[in-house]
C-alpha cells in the first residue's frame, strides 16, 4: 500500500522524517562523510604561440606532481581533499596573459594558489592580477623587478636574473683560464623579455667591465626577430670569446643557431633559461653545434634525482627532464605543504603558511637546489642557487655545482 505523506496529520510526518535519519545508526551503518572539497591551482602558462613548447613542460611536471599527491591520499589535514589544476593558456603576449589571470582567478573555480606564467613579462603582469585578488603565486621567473614591487603574494622560487648573470660569467672566465684561455671580448644576442634585460643588464654595466672584458656585439630585438643574417655576420666579423645569449623563443633562437651553423661559427654559447635546452634543437641544429652550448638555469636535474627524472620520462615519453616541469612539479608540492600547515584552502590562509614555513626535505625542497624552500619578506626564495647545463652528445646534463653535478663541463673555446 502506497501512504501519501500529504494525508497523514503534521506531527507523523515529523515522526516519519526522524525515524529515516536515524534509522542507519540503529542498523549499525554510519552515513558517508561529505567529501573533502578539492584544492584548486591555477596555472597560466604559454600554451600556444611561439612559448607554447615551455608551457606544456610545465604542465606535465604540475600534473605529475598533482597526480602523485592525489595517489597518497590529497591533503590530510584538509579530510583527502583532492588536488586539481586549472590551466590556462597565456598565449604570446602580456595581454592575453593577463586576460587568462583574470579569467581563471576570478572564475567560478575558488582558486587557493596560482604558479607558472613562464615568461617574466608575462608574470610581472599576471602577479598585478594575483595581488589585486589575493592569491598567492608561485614563479619560477627571473626578472628581479618580479619581487620589487612590495607585492605581498607573489613568490619567486629562482635566482634572480642579475645573480644568474654573475654566476654564469664567473663560471666562463674560470673554465677558460683552466683550459689556458682568456676571455677578451663578449657579445650580448637576445631579445627584450624582461629576464634577458635583467641578465643583461649587470653585464653591460659593471661585469664585464670588472673583469676587463670589451662587448664587441650588443644586439638586441623585440620578438619575433625578423631575420638573424645580420646580428650573425657581426659575430663573423668581430669574433667574440663568448657570446651571452637571450633568444627566449624556439623560432628566434633556431634561426640565430642555424644562421651560426652555416658560417662556421664556434665560439662557444651560453644562454639564460631552460628554452635553449629542449629535445628539438638537437634534431634542429644537430649535436656538434649544441656541445658549444651552455645555459644557466634556475633548477635542472641534479645527482642524486635519478629516480624522479625515470618517472617523469616514463609517464610523458620526454627524453630528459628540465627546468620547467621540474619548478611546477616543486610549486605543488610546496601549495600542497602550505595548505597541510594552514589546514584550509583559503588563498588569504595559504599565503600566510607558505611566507611563513621552512622546508628541508619533502619533494619540493629536494627538487631545488640547494634543498631549502624558505621565502624571504620580499617573495624571493632564500638560498636561491643557478645552476649551469650544457649539451654534452645531445643532451643537457647539469655541470655546475660541482657538489650535485651530473657531467663535468668542458670548454670548447678556440683560443682566438
Amino acid at each position: 500500500m502506497t501512504i501519501h505523506s500529504h494525508r497523514l496529520p503534521r506531527i507523523v510526518q515529523v515522526l516519519v522524517a526522524v525515524v529515516g535519519l536515524l534509522a542507519p545508526a540503529f542498523l549499525g551503518v554510519v552515513p558517508a562523510a561529505r567529501a573533502a572539497d578539492d584544492v584548486k591551482i591555477a596555472l597560466v602558462a604559454p600554451l600556444s604561440g611561439r612559448w607554447a613548447r615551455q608551457g606544456q613542460l610545465k604542465k606535465m611536471g604540475a600534473d605529475m606532481a598533482i597526480d602523485e599527491i592525489n595517489a597518497q591520499g590529497g591533503i590530510k589535514a584538509l579530510g583527502g581533499a583532492k588536488m586539481v589544476l586549472i590551466a590556462a593558456d597565456a598565449g604570446d603576449s602580456v595581454e592575453k596573459a593577463v586576460s587568462a589571470a583574470q579569467r581563471v582567478l576570478s572564475g567560478r573555480d575558488k582558486i587557493s594558489a596560482g604558479i607558472g606564467s613562464w615568461l617574466s613579462s608575462f608574470t610581472l603582469g599576471v602577479t598585478e592580477v594575483a595581488e589585486r585578488l589575493q592569491v598567492p603565486w608561485f614563479t619560477l621567473s627571473y626578472a628581479d623587478n618580479i619581487t620589487e614591487r612590495g607585492f605581498k603574494y607573489t613568490f619567486q622560487s629562482s635566482p634572480v636574473s642579475s645573480a644568474q648573470a654573475e654566476q654564469a660569467l664567473e663560471l666562463i672566465v674560470e673554465l677558460a683560464k683552466r683550459n689556458n684561455q682568456q676571455i677578451r671580448k663578449a657579445a650580448l644576442v637576445g631579445d627584450n623579455t624582461a629576464a634577458i634585460v635583467f641578465f643583461f643588464k649587470p653585464l653591460r654595466e659593471k661585469l664585464l667591465k670588472a673583469k676587463g672584458i670589451d662587448i664587441v656585439v650588443d644586439d638586441v630585438w623585440t620578438p619575433p626577430l625578423a631575420d638573424a643574417t645580420a646580428i650573425v655576420q657581426k659575430l663573423r666579423s668581430t669574433q667574440p670569446d663568448i657570446v651571452f645569449y637571450g633568444a627566449t623563443n624556439f623560432p628566434d633562437s633556431i634561426q640565430v643557431l642555424q644562421k651560426v651553423k652555416e658560417f662556421g661559427i664556434k665560439t662557444p654559447f651560453m644562454g639564460v633559461g631552460a628554452w635553449l635546452v629542449t629535445p628539438e634543437y638537437v634534431t634542429t641544429v644537430g649535436k656538434e653545434l649544441l656541445d658549444n652550448i651552455m645555459s644557466v638555469t634556475a633548477a635542472h636535474p641534479l645527482k642524486g634525482q635519478e629516480e624522479l627524472v625515470g618517472k617523469f620520462k616514463k609517464r610523458t615519453g620526454e627524453p630528459f627532464m628540465t627546468q620547467d616541469p621540474l619548478m611546477t612539479y616543486a610549486h605543488v608540492w610546496i601549495v600542497k605543504e602550505a595548505a597541510e600547515r594552514a589546514k584550509s584552502a583559503d588563498p588569504k590562509a595559504i599565503r600566510e603558511a607558505a611566507a611563513a614555513m621552512e622546508l628541508t626535505s619533502g619533494p619540493a625542497a629536494a627538487a631545488l637546489y640547494p634543498g631549502k624552500i624558505r621565502y624571504d619578506e620580499r617573495g624571493r626564495r632564500v638560498g636561491a642557487t643557478p645552476v649551469i647545463v650544457q649539451w654534452q652528445n645531445g643532451e643537457p646534463f647539469t655541470v655546475v655545482p660541482a657538489n650535485i653535478a651530473t657531467r663535468t663541463p668542458v670548454w670548447h673555446g678556440t683560443g682566438k
